[in-house]
């Protein structure tokens, strides 16, 4: 049975480290953990099969979003920019939840409006007119969130050096006291990174979204002995 937490942890998993480099993505770990992903993302309806064109109409105007790739001066509507996204980009980048009817985050958007004005009453004002972009907020605190991965998970977990160290293995000791004492917080974040995913809080059975069961800690220890 999977959540969107078990969704949001795998892509972390993956994005975190498989999907580092060419060589990386291209092995045998890294290509079941795509797949997984692939059916996953699947269960919970985000594909850019689902994606709607914009504009959207607001107070009878036609708001064209305007999109822009690094390294490219050519701007694109929504339409070009979503055909260079694979779907787990798709994800990532949080434009699934353009697509999804927006009446399911009225709670969370609430929340957020609510929050704000108790944090900054002073900028009540702007908070009252100020559009909440749900699609910005899942990118940032995604992007935030991988940060936080990056910065122990397979440093201390999945070491690559055998052999004991006083110096690096007390340095890894304490990011690791560090980034624990994160997890408060970080549950938190996981847990609107999870309502954006999936406001129904929907539970998938692995076997109507016929998910691999492969195992996957043989094959990333298979794939580790062959790196020796």
């Amino acid at each position: 049975m999977f959540t969107a937490r078990d969704l949001l942890y795998k892509a972390l998993d993956y994005d975190g480290f498989w999907n580092t480099s060419k060589k990386m993505k291209t092995s045998k770990p890294s290509r079941l953990r795509q797949l997984q992903l692939e059916k996953l993302l699947m269960g919970f309806g985000i594909s850019k099969t689902n994606a709607k064109s914009q504009p959207e109409k607001k107070d009878n105007f036609v708001i064209e979003g305007i999109y822009f790739i690094s390294g490219k001066s050519k701007s694109m509507n929504r339409d070009e920019y979503l055909k260079t996204l694979s779907n787990f980009q798709y994800f990532t980048r949080g434009e699934f939840i353009s697509d999804k009817p927006q009446e399911m985050y009225r709670e969370l958007t609430d929340r957020i409006i609510s929050t704000s004005k108790s944090s900054f009453p002073e900028q009540s004002e702007i908070i009252d007119k100020d559009p909440i972009s749900l699609v910005q907020l899942f990118r940032d605190l995604y992007g935030f969130r991988l940060s936080v991965y990056h910065m122990f998970t397979y440093d201390y977990n999945k070491k690559r050096i055998k052999l004991f160290s006083t110096v690096d293995d007390y340095a890894l000791y304490l990011r690791k006291k560090f980034t624990d004492s994160m997890d408060l917080n970080l549950s938190e974040i996981d847990e609107i990174l999870c309502t954006l995913i999936d406001p129904e809080n929907k539970i998938i059975n692995e076997v109507e979204i016929d998910y691999p069961v492969d195992d996957l800690k043989a094959i990333d220890e298979e794939w580790e002995n062959e790196r020796q």
